[in-house]
């Protein structure tokens, strides 16, 4: 599907696209692409790119509603946490317009692999690794990272989906016990305690990658956003071993989000109080409705058929709420 490309560089044509993309990297860096490493579309469009100058780098493409303030917010945030030793991308150059919206780039960090992300090993390295993401972050400004592009506005329930694709107003037939679960999970997750913390708001095997010591490197840092650690730890206990991948077939379950809550507690060297916990469940649980009304947009518009998170909604939502 072509929807995301549409919508950034106007066009599909891959001529029309390889020049443009040329064309910035060479004002951006004055070097001339000499070929392609990766290429990925979600929310955006990211690239590998070797370089004539033997580097190679990665270009990230916004939607046009990713605005400037943001993305120059996630790179001074980026930057700083770089710096600090902790294992990401270091800003290169950008934003700057690019097609209909805007692009960066960033150093390119070599993708060590997916480890399978199951056991209780790897769950005590996510939940560490968060908190030690959290504390490098901590006391950099926030200013420009409460407009990510995801925020949902006063009485919504959703953002506005992170890709053209999916139509929530246009499928919401069908979908009203996700809403309803998403409802009650959103009331209690606004109820978290504690300050709003600078995080990494899609903590999923997706986007971190684990070694013998930990973390080995985390990717997509336009992901940095805004929330109280008990909404960042259950969003992430939800999503730490995803990989977006078909493989992904079941989401971790009740018990399995609770001991990530524990890991997380404990690495932080506090427990979750009781308002937290409750927070961090239901962040849990509205993360994966959100998931699942991504689920039923989608098979409504493509041929593209899955329900692991309905299921996970049924089987788990009444187990954390």
């Amino acid at each position: 599907m072509d929807w995301v490309e549409r919508v950034i560089f106007g066009t599909t044509d891959a001529d029309q696209m390889a020049t443009l993309i040329a064309r910035t990297v060479d004002d951006l860096l004055g070097v001339a692409v000499d070929g392609g490493v990766f290429y990925g579309a979600s929310a955006g469009c990211v690239l590998g790119l070797h370089l004539t100058d033997g580097r190679s780098v990665v270009l990230k493409a916004y939607q046009p509603h990713w605005e400037l303030p943001f993305l120059q917010a996630t790179q001074r945030v980026q930057r700083a946490v770089h710096q600090s030793g902790f294992p990401c991308p270091s800003p290169i150059a950008g934003p700057v317009p690019f097609g209909h919206g805007l692009a960066t780039l960033e150093s390119f960090l070599p993708d060590p692999g997916l480890h399978r992300p199951e056991g209780g090993e790897l769950l005590e390295r996510s939940s560490s690794g968060l908190v030690r993401l959290l504390r490098a972050a901590a006391g950099e400004k926030a200013a420009g990272l409460d407009l990510h592009p995801f925020r949902i506005a006063p009485g919504d329930l959703y953002p506005t989906p992170h890709s053209p694709v999916l139509d929530f107003p246009g499928t919401s037939e069908g979908a009203e016990w996700i809403d309803e679960i998403a409802r009650a999970a959103w009331v209690q997750r606004e109820r978290a305690d504690g300050p709003a913390v600078i995080a990494h708001m899609d903590w999923s095997a997706r986007n971190v990658r684990f070694n013998e010591h930990g973390i080995g490197a985390v990717y997509d840092w336009d992901s940095l956003s805004l929330a109280s650690e008990a909404v960042v730890a259950g969003q992430s206990a939800a999503t730490w071993r995803s990989t977006g991948s078909t493989a992904d077939v079941l989401a971790p379950g009740s018990a399995e989000i609770e001991r990530y809550l524990a890991a997380f507690g404990a690495a932080r060297g506090t427990p979750l109080s009781a308002s937290e916990q409750s927070a961090a469940r239901s962040a849990a649980v509205w993360v994966m409705a959100y998931s699942a009304r991504c689920e039923h947009a989608l098979e409504l518009r493509t041929p593209y058929v899955r329900h692991r998170a309905r299921h996970w909604l049924r089987a788990e939502s009444s187990q954390l709420l």
